[in-house]
């Protein structure tokens, strides 16, 4: 667990603040994407509006982060139940989705291989490995209808609304969200600061917001 500890902290002191984008409606977003430091020269590349051809679907997974990431990045839609359908090869183990399943808004975004790996697990019903790491960024923003429960797929009974992040990154593992020591488990959580998303569960999540 040391091991974990310390890793993180060196991820973490590799993040830097992400430019916020628009949707594809032209909007601004209200959820959270993530971004780390070591890569703020591409980011600011990516404000400037520099974007990769492709399809529509596959330019929208790849705004999820900086080029220095998407360029040599793999483009997947991953479905409901976990089914992962490859629209583009990558080289660099990082993987951009078209969106975010089982959410709100289904904002894209790219994670490294430990990050899919999370991420399939979770929507075909199982745990994470505890023991790996995983790196997201969300540039474009994302929802989420629950900050508890990670298997909701609508409002829960008294709340008003779904969770909003700014942009943010997302550290995939639960032992790393459980010795953070940023709040979790709460319903409403302000979504401004850090905080961990799913607390207490195999499925914490610890979100960092980037501005």
């Amino acid at each position: 667990m040391e091991r974990v500890r310390l890793d993180f902290r060196h991820q973490l002191n590799a993040m830097t603040k992400a430019p916020v984008t628009r949707d594809r409606a032209g909007n601004q977003p209200t959820s959270a994407f993530c971004a780390l430091v070591a890569l703020a020269t591409a980011s600011a590349a990516f404000a400037s509006g520099a974007q990769l051809p492709g399809t529509p679907d596959i330019d929208w997974a790849l705004s999820a982060a900086p080029p220095a990431v998407s360029a040599n990045a793999a483009v997947a839609d991953l479905g409901e139940v976990g089914k992962l359908t490859e629209l583009r090869k990558g080289t660099n183990g990082w993987t951009c989705l078209v969106h975010d399943p089982g959410t709100p808004s289904g904002h894209p975004l790219c994670v490294d291989q430990n990050g899919l790996d999370w991420f399939m697990a979770a929507m075909s019903g199982r745990e994470p490995d505890p023991d790996r790491i995983g790196y997201s960024y969300m540039l474009q923003g994302g929802t989420a209808w629950s900050a508890t429960d990670v298997t909701a797929t609508k409002l829960l009974p008294g709340q008003a609304d779904y969770v909003r992040v700014p942009p943010h990154i997302m550290i995939l593992n639960a032992r790393i969200a459980a010795t953070s020591g940023f709040p979790s488990g709460e319903p409403n959580p302000n979504t401004h600061k850090p905080f961990v998303m799913y607390g207490g569960t195999p499925f914490a999540i610890l979100i960092i917001p980037v501005r």
